[in-house]
C-alpha cells in the first residue's frame, strides 16, 4: 500500500532513482537540508513491504514551498485582476522512481500536492500552484492537467486555486500516468 508522508530521516533516499540525475541528487543531498532550514517541505510516497510496519522505500516525491511572483508571469486573463505581487505555492520538484513510472504515482503525488496547497490557501491565502518544469516534456505533462504557461517563460506554469477546487484540475481526474513516466 502506498502512503504519502513528510520526508523523515529514516526514509531511504539513496535507493531512489527516477532516471534524472538532478532530481535524484536533490532528494539525496538537498531535500532534508531545505526542510530542516524551513525553505521547503518534501513529501514522499512510501511503499510498505509485506510485514513491514513503517515503510521506508521512497517511490516518488515532491517538494512544496511558499512563493510570491510578479503578476507578469501569469496568463493574460489573470494579470489585470490582481496586484503586481501575488502569493501562491510552488511545486519545486516532482519525481517518480523508475520502478513505479507509468503506474499513476505521479498523478497521485500531484493531487496530494494540490490538496496540501488548497489547505494553505484556506488558511493563509494564495491564488494557485506554480511549477518550474525541467523541460518541455515536463511542461506538457502539467499542461495536460490544466496548468497554463507564463507568457514570458513556457517552463513556468500556473494552476489557479479556483480551477483546482472546481474539479477541472488534477484532483478531478482519474489517476493516470505520472511525471517521470513518459
Amino acid at each position: 500500500m502506498m502512503q504519502v508522508r513528510a520526508l523523515a530521516g529514516d526514509h531511504d533516499r539513496q535507493g531512489f532513482d527516477c532516471g534524472r540525475q538532478e532530481l535524484n541528487d536533490w532528494l539525496w543531498q538537498v531535500a532534508r537540508q531545505h526542510q530542516d532550514k524551513g525553505l521547503s517541505k518534501t513529501f514522499v510516497a512510501l511503499s510498505a513491504k509485506a510485514g513491514e510496519e513503517a515503510p521506508t522505500r521512497i517511490c516518488g516525491y515532491y517538494a512544496l514551498t511558499l512563493a510570491e511572483l510578479e503578476n507578469r508571469h501569469l496568463p493574460e486573463a489573470w494579470r489585470k485582476k490582481l496586484p503586481r505581487r501575488i502569493p501562491g505555492v510552488r511545486l519545486g520538484r516532482l519525481a517518480v522512481d523508475r520502478q513505479y513510472q507509468g503506474k499513476g504515482l505521479g498523478e497521485l503525488l500531484l493531487v496530494d500536492a494540490l490538496t496540501r496547497a488548497q489547505r494553505i490557501y484556506a488558511e493563509a491565502g494564495g491564488i494557485g500552484l506554480f511549477v518550474d518544469a525541467l523541460d518541455e516534456q515536463a511542461a506538457g505533462y502539467y499542461r495536460n492537467f490544466g496548468f497554463e504557461a507564463a507568457p514570458d517563460n513556457p517552463l513556468l506554469l500556473f494552476l489557479s486555486a479556483r480551477v483546482a477546487e472546481s474539479g477541472k484540475g488534477p484532483a478531478g481526474r482519474k489517476a493516470g500516468k505520472g511525471p517521470g513516466s513518459n
